[in-house]
């Protein structure tokens, strides 16, 4: 097989190349050995960087509907099961319970009406019902000077 003189200059190269490694190797095996005798403990693992990382924009990595289902699915919970929330039925709908109120107390602040929906056993507060109400003409709000909320009337 004939070798081109290019080929005969790379393996020259490489042959170098290879007895300097040698020689690196001898020399780090050399350093090893010094630090054993002085008793340090030598990482023979590359230090990597320990450059912070960039902090990425946007939602977190693992954090969508998908990762969440497999936590579901693969993390067993040792919590008791709750039973899930139910929503309750009164006689009266909500709007004519706060319409009531407000009727039978003319001047009636939010707090009162509030107070008075949590008493009937309703969930959340009366404020849509409120407003509901007002939008509708069917009571009027005015509002307390210096002070937060407002008082009711109905029409």
């Amino acid at each position: 097989m004939a070798k081109t003189p290019a080929a005969a200059e790379l393996l020259k190269l490489v042959k170098k190349l290879q007895d300097e490694r040698a020689s690196h190797v001898k020399a780090i095996e050399a350093i090893d050995l010094t630090f054993t005798q002085l008793g340090i403990e030598t990482d023979t693992t590359p230090a990597a960087p320990s450059a912070p990382a960039k902090k990425r924009r946007g939602r977190p990595a693992g954090s969508g509907k998908k990762a969440k289902a497999a936590k579901k699915t693969t993390k067993k919970t040792t919590k008791k099961k709750t039973s899930k929330r139910t929503r309750k039925s009164f006689s009266v709908s909500g709007d004519e319970s706060v319409l009531a109120f407000v009727n039978a107390n003319p001047g009636c602040t939010t707090a009162q009406v509030n107070e008075h929906w949590t008493n009937e056993g309703r969930a959340g507060k009366a404020d849509n019902a409120l407003g509901k109400l007002v939008k509708e003409g069917k009571i009027t709000r005015k509002n307390i000077k210096g002070q937060r909320g407002s008082t009711y009337k109905a029409k």
